[in-house]
């Protein structure tokens, strides 16, 4: 009798053990609750609730991994795991994580493409006050005329037709009818890091990703709630030549910017809140900005499979600016007649998204964004749009195989009217299906594979410019793909290998824009044909882990070919530019650059450096009289290309003092459109031809800054431009002249 007791007893105890085996998990440091940490084994998952815990009894396998966004990941057998559990945040800079490329976070040691990851710190050191000027901190990156230009593969295009996807929150928020980037839209007062992909990814994002990839990533909370404020002033100094002062001594040309961010978990929700203002009375005569900017992204676990999001922002901008300086001299920044352009700007966007993990482990993701934009614009050039996004994605990882399966049903719908385009509706649609596989063979080799069908579609009137558009209908579909392999040398140093197709399907604006300005003529051209290219991509990621030194160190040698390159292009009838097909394009070059960390008699200091060389040419030069015909030095060069660039950041902090100091090199742009140098028959009526015949040896600026933390306050003084030169990045446009910043950062 007793030994029946005995057995049932145990067994009692051990089914009630095997019902029930729950943990919780916390923060190493704070000892606060972490909820959302995923815990998973093979095909199956459960996540921790607000109070950090979970249950791991319905998990079939033994050995199971702990992940947990910003934390160090843990692999260990169920019964050797503790009631409770500590996470370490990841501190170090080698265990950067990146999404964008992969579409789902991945070691940024193991991609099989370029990525380089910004964090905010910087952002918050040179007082970035839009998207655009950090980007110009990394090797390969350019943002020319307000378009991102990576390694070469953009040049100057008049506002219209992004070769690079520009993502807010793993979401496309390019104004979709131009293909723009609107930079001042960037949550820069409350990003968790910005990720840039180089190269040819279609196959992943679609059409505008011919280029690269730039995704801004608002912060995610952690277990400490995070409140900071900042604000600035910018003072811009006289110019080196006076000559070309407009504005009086009792007067003064500034910058003034301040925002806010919070971010913080109560209970079930992950809550981010952030803010902007700022104003500018710029050294471009009739050139001002005023801006404000709220936004808001939250997460609510419902349970340990679902998450619901609700992310959104609002920009309102009242600026003015101007396409051409006067002359080179005088009136350099004074706007040539008729090229101001000015009006208020209005954009929202609403992006309601979910996450579900089912019952075997696999992954459903819905993202959705709702894009209004509305440009109250003088010169006849208002537009109005109305961008509608979905996409649904499903993941499986199969881990007993270490495959990871991604595919997804992309749709998006722009309704957009404007006086740009004759006071007629457009209607854009865009459907897209892609499948992607990463595979792991023996924890060195990862191979990654994917394709996509995208298909475009443009509702016009029949009859643009003289032109017939039969049933007012446009179409065209493609079917792209990629491939990589990343192979593991030693711990954070790896070899990748990647080659990726790029297809661009012409915008509403550049196959429809009819508008003026400065006497020039911007001309419509229904018959555009679509862009198609490749990427491909040798290279390696070698990590430090000395005592002296965490980081990287990457060389790559990279080539990325067009055919059917879209290119504004000079013409006489009317008088202005056209876009058009210039024929097949190539750009070869290699890259090298460090970034990380390192110690200098136990000072910490943190750098970006690299170099970058491209050789773009068209393939057709000497055949095609019209391209060789539009380009100002006659030579086989891609216009509004630098051959080489260099770049330098090094910041230094010791015992609450910050020491920085940046540089930046470009080489001499070979070309520009030929007409912009002497638009009236020989005659250099801009004088850019002779500005740039003087200023032939290219540029380099040189920037410093020196900061003190005293506890939760921060000041930064930034110097920009120490030298005060005079340069352009595109012709007819002057960069600012030196020009000095003071910043108070308060963190509660």
């Amino acid at each position: 009798m007793k030994r029946i007791l005995f057995i049932i007893f145990w067994s009692i105890f051990l089914i009630g053990h095997a019902a029930a085996q729950t943990i919780q998990v916390i923060d190493f440091q704070t000892k606060e609750a972490l909820v959302g940490v995923n815990i998973s084994c093979f095909d199956q998952g459960v996540i921790t609730d607000e109070n950090g815990n979970a249950d791991l009894s319905i998990l079939s396998c033994e050995s199971v991994t702990i992940s947990y966004v910003g934390y160090q990941t843990i692999t260990a057998l169920k019964s050797n795991l503790s009631p409770q559990i500590t996470l370490k945040a990841t501190i170090n800079e080698l265990d950067i994580t990146t999404v964008t490329a992969s579409r789902y976070e991945r070691s940024l040691s193991e991609s099989t493409v370029s990525v380089d990851v910004i964090k905010p710190a910087l952002l918050q050191s040179i007082n970035t006050t839009t998207g655009s000027e950090v980007l110009n901190k990394l090797p390969g990156v350019q943002v020319v005329g307000g378009q991102a230009n990576i390694r070469g593969g953009s040049g100057f295009s008049y506002g219209a037709g992004s070769r690079v996807m520009i993502l807010i929150d793993d979401i496309p928020a390019l104004q979709a009818d131009a293909g723009y980037a609107n930079w001042g839209d960037m949550p820069i007062e409350h990003l968790g890091q910005i990720e840039v992909l180089k190269g040819a990814a279609s196959a992943m994002y679609g059409s505008a990703a011919l280029n690269g990839i730039v995704n801004f990533r608002r912060a995610t909370p952690t277990t400490t709630p995070v409140t900071q404020v900042f604000t600035s002033g910018t003072y811009f100094a006289d110019p080196k030549d006076l000559r070309s002062k407009w504005w009086a001594d009792t007067t003064m040309r500034y910058r003034a910017n301040a925002g806010f961010s919070h971010a913080s978990k109560q209970g079930k929700w992950d809550v981010g809140m952030h803010g902007f203002v700022g104003k500018l009375e710029s050294f471009n005569k009739d050139t001002y900005e005023n801006k404000v900017r709220v936004g808001a992204n939250t997460k609510y676990y419902h349970n340990e499979r679902l998450q619901l999001s609700f992310n959104t922002m609002l920009n309102y901008v009242n600026a003015s600016d101007f396409f051409l300086w006067g002359n080179a001299i005088r009136e350099i920044y004074k706007p040539f007649s008729g090229t101001i352009s000015s009006g208020k700007r209005l954009r929202f966007m609403i992006d309601p998204s979910l996450k579900y993990k089912d019952g075997h482990g696999n992954q459903h993701k819905v993202m959705t964004r709702f894009f209004y934009t509305d440009n109250n614009n003088n010169n006849n050039q208002s537009n109005s749009s109305i961008t509608t996004y979905g996409e649904y994605q499903f993941q499986k990882n199969i881990e007993e195989i270490g495959l990871t399966m991604t595919s997804g049903l992309v749709g998006t719908v722009t309704d957009t009217k404007a006086e740009l385009f004759g006071n007629a509706n457009y209607l854009y649609r865009n459907f897209a299906l892609y499948l992607q596989g990463e595979k792991s063979f023996n924890d060195r080799l990862m191979l990654a594979a994917g394709v996509r069908y995208e298909h475009n579609r443009q509702d016009s009137p029949t009859m643009v410019a003289g032109f017939e558009i039969p049933g007012g209908k446009v179409k065209d579909g493609a079917i792209i793909s990629r491939f990589g392999l990343n192979y593991k040398l030693h711990e954070y140093s790896s070899l990748r290998l990647s080659w990726g197709q790029g297809y661009r399907y012409p915008t509403v604006t550049e196959r429809f824009v009819n508008t003026s300005f400065g006497g020039f003529q911007i001309s419509p051209n229904p018959l555009l044909q679509p862009e198609y290219g490749y990427t491909a991509e040798v290279g390696i990621k070698q990590g430090f882990a000395l005592n002296a030194f965490k980081g990287f160190f990457d060389l790559s040698g990279f080539v990325s070919a067009y055919k059917d390159m879209i290119e504004f292009s000079f013409e006489t009838m009317p008088y202005g530019f056209r876009p058009i097909n210039v024929g097949n394009t190539k750009i070869t070059g290699f890259e090298g650059s460090l970034i990380g960390k390192f110690n200098i008699w136990k000072i910490p200091i943190t750098t970006i450096t690299g170099y970058t060389y491209i050789n773009p040419i068209y393939k057709d030069f000497a055949s095609n009289t019209a391209v060789s015909s539009s380009v100002s030095s006659g030579l086989n060069v891609l216009k509004y290309r630098s051959k080489h660039s260099a770049k330098a950041d090094v910041e230094a902090n010791y015992l609450g003092i910050m020491l920085g100091f940046a540089w930046q090199y470009y080489s001499n742009v070979v070309n520009i459109d030929k007409q912009l140098e002497e638009p009236v028959e020989g005659l250099d009526l801009f004088e850019i031809g002779a500005f740039r015949r003087l200023n032939d040896g290219g540029f380099g600026v040189i920037d410093f800054r020196i900061g003190y933390q005293l506890k939760s306050l921060k000041i930064t003084l930034i110097g920009a431009n120490l030298q005060n030169k005079l340069y352009t990045v595109r012709p007819g446009l002057a960069e600012a002249p030196k020009n000095y910043t003071v910043r108070l950062d308060y963190q509660f």
